[in-house]
């Protein structure tokens, strides 16, 4: 039940989002069309009415009435709170995906939607125990046969590249990540704990790129060179927040990033092959020739 209300919820937010301001009976028309209204249920005055609160009560997002000459016009009063808040945009682009590939449902065949590895599973208790600052216990192996049993905080959980991960206080003054597709079990542990009082998960990830945090290396600027058709697409999908443009020539453009040169950083930089190159800093220039020749001397063995 509170599943179909969320949908619900999403649903309205997402028809005003898109269709501006409209009156109750285009809303209600919208509904009739929908792929969540399954039972082919007509959307009451009072249930808009009560949805339109519970919007308010839990996204902060108010529907403001724009009464006229016989016709009310409902709209959306502060989009910002959507874009200010990032897992509400996340869910409600997510759902407005979801309603879109469901209506074309009979064309399924020909889209193509990439898999999460196992893992979700475990979110729902996740979540539960950050909702109410509960212990987890969880048994874990990474790729390298690594392996953890024990008692963890949660403090926030991360989606990069397809995977969720929980980010946990593991003991006193250490903190870790896993990756949940790893994680062999896990229960909830009716003990709460104190959630630090400083920590920021946001603030804890600004100046890395994804998950690997808490290396010795400090915060660089880095500039990065884009040759081909890389410069268009780091324009449309940014590195990270930190990323500018500072110069454009027909053969290339520089851009700058302020962050922490990390593993997956470096990945991803890798990623790029022969379209990116590391202008500065030196060490990272260095680092990055180092592994390519690395990669090379493989393939002549």
């Amino acid at each position: 039940m509170v599943e179909l209300l969320l949908k619900r919820y999403l649903w309205l937010i997402d028809t005003l989002k898109r269709g501006g301001e409209m009156t109750y009976d285009e809303i209600a028309e919208q509904w009739d069309k929908s792929s969540i209204n399954d039972n082919g249920s007509a959307l009451s005055k009072r249930t808009f009415y009560n949805h339109c609160q519970a919007v308010a009560r839990h996204f902060g997002i108010d529907i403001e009435c724009r009464r006229g000459r016989g016709l009310n016009l409902y709209s959306i009063a502060n989009l910002e709170a959507i874009e200010e808040n990032s897992l509400t945009k996340w869910a409600l682009d997510s759902f407005s995906l979801g309603e879109l590939l469901l209506g074309n449902a009979s064309i399924a065949d020909k889209i193509l939607l990439e898999d999460i590895p196992s893992g979700r599973e475990w979110l729902e208790p996740i979540l539960q125990a950050l909702q109410n600052n509960l212990q987890i216990e969880l048994e874990y192996e990474n790729f390298f046969g690594v392996k953890f049993t024990g008692k963890v905080n949660p403090l926030c959980v991360k989606l990069f590249k397809r995977r969720w991960y929980v980010f946990c206080e593991v003991g006193k003054d250490r903190k870790r990540i896993f990756s949940l597709d790893r994680v062999k079990s896990l229960t909830l542990i009716e003990s709460n704990f104190i959630y630090p009082k400083h920590f920021v998960p946001a603030d804890y990830f600004r100046d890395v790129f994804g998950i690997v945090v808490g290396t010795t290396s400090k915060i660089e600027n880095i500039v990065i060179r884009a040759y081909a058709e890389l410069p268009g697409y780091l324009r449309s999908l940014p590195m990270h927040h930190s990323q500018h443009e500072l110069s454009t020539s027909k053969e290339y453009t520089d851009f700058s990033l302020r962050l922490v040169p990390t593993f997956d950083f470096i990945q991803e930089l890798l990623s790029h092959r022969d379209q990116l190159e590391v202008i500065s800093p030196e060490s990272l220039r260095e680092e990055i020739s180092n592994l390519i020749t690395n990669m090379k001397n493989r393939y002549r063995e």
